[in-house]
């Protein structure tokens, strides 16, 4: 029976299915525009479960993408993967890591804390769900804070 495994993922490309099967809106140039620095992904045999995007963009780590596979839901894998992402943040130097969160209580449930800012939102406020269908929420994880 195939083990599941935690892993880096180099090409960040072969993520980007994924995060277009779960809803998250992505282009085709976001390696280009995003220039991502660290992804993870969650796989059980050849099996994308899930997956974790960190880039550097407003000269700050931030974790654009996080998907898990439907079918995959539940088993904690959102949590890992976040955890790992944090660790990854944390061994880089950094004292935050930064989200622009549709699920906000998720990353709440985590220990992220609402900013009170917008400036990773701009791309949500030029979406017609925004406010509407979507309340997406800037949060933080400190890093600095023990866990």
């Amino acid at each position: 029976m195939d083990e599941l495994r935690m892993e880096r993922e180099a090409d960040h490309r072969a993520l980007t299915a994924l995060y277009r099967d779960s809803g998250l809106e992505i282009t085709e140039g976001w390696i280009r525009d995003n220039h991502p620095v660290f992804s993870v992904a969650a796989r059980k045999g050849a099996m994308l479960l899930g997956a974790g995007t960190i880039s550097r963009r407003f000269d700050r780590l931030v974790l654009d993408y996080l998907a898990v596979r439907e079918e995959a839901r539940g088993l904690g894998l959102g949590k890992r993967l976040t955890e790992c992402c944090i660790s990854y943040a944390r061994e880089a130097g950094e004292d935050a890591l930064w989200l622009a969160a549709r699920e906000p209580g998720f990353y709440e449930h985590l220990n992220a804390k609402n900013t009170g800012d917008t400036a990773l939102l701009e791309d949500c406020r030029r979406c017609p769900d925004y406010l509407r269908n979507c309340w997406p929420k800037e949060l933080v994880f400190d890093l600095k804070e023990t866990t």
